[in-house]
């Protein structure tokens, strides 16, 4: 049986927290390696960057919305 991938993202106590399962944990791993592996072209596009939140069907409900952004000049 294939895992449906479920991430739950809050704010508590001055911390973001990030719940998830394994499906969940490894895609987010993979998103966060794939905007990384972004050219320095695609790096100027809206490419370079991912929305997490329970509108886009991406979060469970009750999720604060987390925009994960490739910055090349940090």
């Amino acid at each position: 049986m294939v895992e449906i991938e479920k991430l739950k993202v809050e704010y508590k106590d001055g911390e973001v927290e990030i719940w998830g399962n394994r499906a969940g944990l490894t895609w987010l791993g993979d998103l966060c390696l794939g905007l990384s592996e972004l050219s320095e072209e695609q790096a100027k596009t809206a490419a370079n960057h991912y929305h997490i939140d329970e509108h886009m069907s991406d979060a469970e409900p009750g999720s604060v919305p987390l925009l994960i952004t490739l910055k090349l000049d940090l």
